[in-house]
């Protein structure tokens, strides 16, 4: 998300609802600072929930961030960079993250669409800056959690 600077956040920001007794629902959104390796702030990426051995956990992927002002090589303020092609796995009780790489995965695709089922997260198309194509492949990630 934006902060109101309108500067992307590093902060991870978890929606969910709640039910009250006169049968209304409430969205409820909860702050969570992360520990380990914290992704880079980022828009254009995915987040899927997945469950293994009775755990449940966030995988982040892909996205573009803007270039931090020190590294431009331009002064236009909207310069952007895909993000490394990372995997994230989230621990949302605890707040830990831990970043993976994927061999098969060698760019950080932006606006593609993912779907998780149980302990399988599949990501579908994307686009890159470098090669500016749209991806036709299919990656299926198979989470298993550590008990």
């Amino acid at each position: 998300g934006k902060t109101p600077n309108n500067e992307l956040s590093q902060k991870l920001y978890v929606m969910s609802i709640v039910s009250s007794a006169n049968k209304k629902s409430l969205l409820c959104c909860l702050e969570k600072d992360l520990v380990g390796d914290i992704p880079e702030a980022r828009y254009g990426h995915s987040m899927n929930v997945v469950h293994s051995r009775g755990k449940t956990a966030v995988v982040l992927f892909g996205g573009r961030s803007y270039i931090p002002l020190n590294q431009r090589t331009t002064e236009k303020w909207n310069s952007v960079t895909d993000c490394q092609p990372l995997v994230y796995l989230i621990d949302l009780q605890f707040g830990c993250s831990t970043a993976y790489t994927i061999k098969e995965i060698q760019d950080g695709l932006c606006f593609h669409i993912s779907v998780s089922r149980n302990d399988t997260v599949y990501i579908m198309g994307g686009h890159t800056l470098e090669s500016n194509i749209r991806s036709p492949n299919i990656y299926k990630i198979k989470v298993d959690l550590p008990l």
